[in-house]
């Protein structure tokens, strides 16, 4: 659990165990096959395919009717910056975002950049079972983490006076990892923003183990732990121009991201619960027929996993709030 550094290495030799890992590494980021600890049998896992279907379908609703990546810039907006808003039947609901479940703009180029595939659809299908998702269908002029007063975030606002948790979800790189003996990918990525409280790091632990020990999925603290990143298809590390490797470390950390936003204001509002984001691998999202390299069995059990993470989120949360981790009602003792 403790942060593992992260030196120049160099690219894996062939023949060395550091290469086998890499190849092994490769084929997790496609292939449900690579990790025979998962589920393996879609077709008799019932919950799987259900899962899988309903999460495909919202994705369709709410994105990309075709799934096509050419879908992603307009989405189903029927207008500019339309946001959909999926609400569950919950007790104690809880919040989530899927900024860019559609294409936003960048704030650089001021032109639309890469959307985090499959989170709508996954935000949609979560919030209908635990909560609320806000979920940004396309059509979009700006970017929501770098804008200050977004509409998305005036509805975060409502939603957050009675929310049990807030998260923001979103994609990330495949091929990433922390050590050359890591024989599979990071699955997730959890980002706590600036300055997190200890109540904070201690449930993002205990969401690192649970997501270890009950589903099998590889997550680290972005906050604590930066990650190499393995050029798909390849054992090979994407570097810098100086020939270091790349490192990725999706905290959260810029401002006006909405983690900060949620938890600056719950703060204000005298509400004591969790806000992160969680940054999820392709192998758990649905993505486009025409990139994918997953097969049938992949593509069912990853985006049913990646659904279970998100609900051990909830639950965890839930489970602690009873034990009085957690006071939504008022602030911390």
């Amino acid at each position: 659990m403790e942060p593992v550094a992260t030196p120049n290495i160099p690219d894996p030799r062939p023949g060395t165990m550091e290469y086998r890992h890499a190849l092994s590494r490769d084929e997790s980021t496609r292939s449900i096959s690579a990790m025979p600890w998962l589920p393996q049998t879609p077709d008799s896992d019932e919950w799987a395919k259900e899962l899988h279907d309903r999460i495909e379908e919202a994705e369709r609703t709410y994105a990309a009717p075709s799934l096509q990546l050419e879908e992603y810039e307009e989405g189903t907006a029927k207008v500019p910056d339309e946001i959909a808003v999926v609400r569950g039947e919950a007790e104690k609901p809880y919040v989530f975002t899927a900024e860019h479940a559609t294409c936003p703009i960048s704030v650089v180029t001021k032109d639309y950049r890469f959307p985090d595939r499959g989170t709508g659809g996954l935000a949609a299908v979560v919030a209908e079972d635990y909560g609320t998702s806000l979920i940004m269908r396309g059509r979009q002029t700006t970017n929501v983490p770098s804008v200050a007063e977004h509409p998305l975030k005036s509805l975060l606002r409502q939603e957050l006076v009675t929310a049990a948790g807030f998260l923001s979800i979103h994609g990330k790189n495949p091929g990433m990892f922390v050590h050359p003996d890591d024989s599979v990918e990071i699955h997730a990525c959890l980002g706590l923003g600036r300055k997190p409280s200890e109540a904070m790091r201690d449930f993002a632990r205990r969401i690192v183990l649970a997501a270890r020990n009950d589903l099998g999925l590889y997550v680290v603290i972005s906050n604590d732990q930066p990650a190499y990143i393995q050029k798909p298809g390849s054992t090979e590390l994407k570097r810098l121009e100086d020939g270091t490797p790349k490192l990725s470390q999706l905290a959260g950390i810029k401002p006006n991201m909405t983690i900060n936003f949620s938890r600056d204001y719950l703060r204000q509002i005298g509400r004591h619960a969790p806000s992160m984001q969680i940054e999820l691998t392709d192998l758990l999202r649905v993505t486009s027929p025409e990139t994918s390299q997953k097969d049938k069995k992949s593509r069912i059990i990853g985006i049913a996993l990646g659904y279970k993470l998100l609900e051990k989120v909830v639950k965890l949360t839930l489970l602690e709030e009873a034990k009085g981790v957690w006071n939504p009602a008022g602030t911390a003792g």
